[in-house]
């Protein structure tokens, strides 16, 4: 008598589960001071799988989750980029040609459509990502490896908690204040003076801020910006710097098509968390600072004036 046990096949076993679903890309916004789901109706919409236009909203879900299926045209479109990365490996991620290109706003309970300056809350910054889905055989991958989490960072009606640290203002550029023009999506770093010459990469970061349309930008410092003494300081010695990007067409009906492009491997954090100055930037600055400690500067605009 043999004691083997029998071959499974599909006459002997039953399923247990069935995949109804595929996840092109699930994303969950996150507002950067809070480490919490970002504040407010927020929506986002894929622009462009690699160098092709492909517009497609993306579903909405509680706590400021947002998916992309691997249904419809969207499918189609993947399957060809997967086979372009396979007959021809891109030198860069910027290069991959299955790259989900995608934008994020907040909106004020009206999300079709598209993005409205007037109805935008200005709780959190718009961001434009390039996020590379995690492929198997030309599909995106089963589970939750093509999840991400993106922070948003405050702006410039974001609620500030009580006590709370911060710097406000307006850059702008141009040769006087008579002729200034705000710089859209700025990048701003607040660091801690050392005893060595003035560098960013070697102080240590307290805040950073991402400019909006207007050149408006909010800094909320954590309790480190305070030094960690047994008293609170009367002043905070810091330094802002400032990061300008390249001049460019700008439309103030429709502000989001001058976003910066940020591209995002899966574990790259400094990206996904908006820590990572983007590709061209000009570094201005440093501009000293001290502020006392629980309240909210307002830098005056000559100090944020740029020739």
């Amino acid at each position: 008598m043999s004691l083997a046990a029998p071959t499974l096949g599909l006459d002997n076993t039953h399923p247990v589960s069935q995949l109804r679903h595929r996840l092109a890309l699930g994303v969950q916004w996150m507002d950067a001071v809070g480490a919490r789901p970002a504040l407010g109706p927020w929506a986002s919409e894929l622009l462009a799988v690699g160098e092709r236009p492909l517009a497609q909203p993306l579903d909405v879900h509680p706590l400021a989750r947002h998916a992309l299926r691997h249904a419809g045209r969207l499918a189609k479109v993947l399957a060809r980029a997967a086979q372009d990365r396979l007959d021809s490996p891109p030198a860069t991620p910027a290069d991959d040609p299955t790259r989900l290109e995608l934008r994020a706003w907040g909106h004020a309970g009206r999300s079709s459509g598209g993005y409205r300056p007037g109805e935008d809350p200005r709780l959190l910054v718009p961001r434009r990502l390039a996020l590379l889905p995690v492929l198997a055989d030309g599909l995106p991958a089963a589970g939750l490896v093509n999840r991400r989490s993106a922070w948003l960072w405050p702006g410039a009606r974001y609620p500030l908690p009580a006590g709370a640290s911060a710097l406000r203002g307006r850059v702008q550029r141009g040769a006087d204040l008579a002729h200034a023009v705000p710089v859209p999506w700025c990048r701003l770093l607040v660091t801690r003076p050392g005893a060595a010459p003035p560098n960013p990469a070697t102080e240590t970061a307290l805040g950073w801020g991402h400019g909006d349309d207007r050149g408006e930008f909010l800094v909320v410092l954590g309790p480190e910006a305070a030094g960690g003494g047994a008293a609170l300081p009367t002043a905070l010695a810091l330094r802002l710097w400032v990061y300008l990007p390249p001049e460019a067409p700008f439309d103030p009906a429709q502000p989001l098509l001058s976003l910066p492009l940020e591209v995002a491997e899966a574990d790259d954090l400094d990206v996904l968390q908006g820590q990572r100055v983007p590709p061209g930037f000009v570094r201005r600055g440093p501009i000293d600072l001290s502020p006392g400690p629980g309240r909210v500067l307002v830098l005056d605009d000559a100090q944020l004036l740029f020739a």
